[in-house]
């Protein structure tokens, strides 16, 4: 049975032991906790870096649009629009400083951060601070990228619209000819020698000159028209037409 001075000694222990227990917990927690904000204050100023360096080509970009609008361009069109494209190349650039401004302030709080969590008194607090401004920094390196690369668009894009070519002037279309006169003028049909053309009359009696009922071929050269197509009426192909052949014909 458990004394008085036992008990005592008991609860020491376990008072002794939790403590030790919640101390070993805290040492772990803050170990990681450093480490933690180590990684994202070297996060951070690599981002910061990047962001630097887009910048720059954003800065270049610019200027190189600049001096490409002030050479001039083919056509006022042209000119109009190299100035209006390097603006855009200006404005970007100035937006890549801003955000790369952006990144190195939250560069600098993270250093701040990692310097805090490792030797502050409180560096879980630190390390969360330390993970806000890597992201800060992270979203400013992203838009001083994409504002880069607006710049280096719009520098193109200068460099397109000086060296654009002149439209080609439009040809007139000549206006269409007035329709003739189908019965005001003559037409000429042209057709296979063995065709029948038309719907013709004719005096038979008068062509027919020795009256033997057929017309020869001299007998119906007064008559242009059945004189070409002599040889497609002549069905029998007898050299002579009969009023049967020409029924067809009249």
């Amino acid at each position: 049975m458990m004394n008085s001075k036992t008990h005592a000694l008991t609860l020491g222990l376990l008072v002794a032991l939790g403590m030790s227990g919640t101390v070993l917990a805290q040492s772990q927690t803050e170990a990681e906790a450093k480490a933690a904000a180590t990684i994202d204050a070297e996060v951070a100023v690599d981002e910061a870096h990047a962001a630097r360096t887009d910048a720059q080509i954003a800065q270049e970009a610019a200027k190189a649009a600049a001096a490409v609008r002030d050479a001039g361009a083919v056509t006022a069109e042209g000119a109009a629009t190299a100035a209006a494209t390097a603006h855009e190349a200006h404005e970007a650039s100035i937006g890549a400083q801003v955000a790369t401004g952006q990144a190195q302030e939250a560069a600098n709080e993270a250093l701040g951060a990692k310097t805090g969590a490792v030797d502050g008194d409180n560096p879980v607090a630190a390390a969360a601070e330390a993970q806000k401004a890597a992201k800060e920094a992270i979203s400013a390196s992203d838009e001083a990228a994409d504002a880069s690369m607006k710049a280096q668009l719009a520098a193109e894009a200068t460099v397109q619209a000086t060296a654009a070519a002149p439209e080609p002037a439009a040809v007139p279309v000549p206006a269409a000819a007035p329709m003739a006169d189908a019965s005001a003028q003559p037409q000429v049909t042209s057709s296979p020698a063995d065709s029948v053309v038309g719907d013709y009359k004719i005096d038979f009696a008068t062509l027919d000159a020795n009256s033997d009922g057929n017309l020869s071929r001299g007998e119906v050269k007064s008559n242009a028209t059945l004189t070409m197509e002599f040889r497609a009426v002549d069905h029998d192909r007898n050299g002579r037409l009969s009023k049967d052949e020409l029924k067809g014909w009249m």
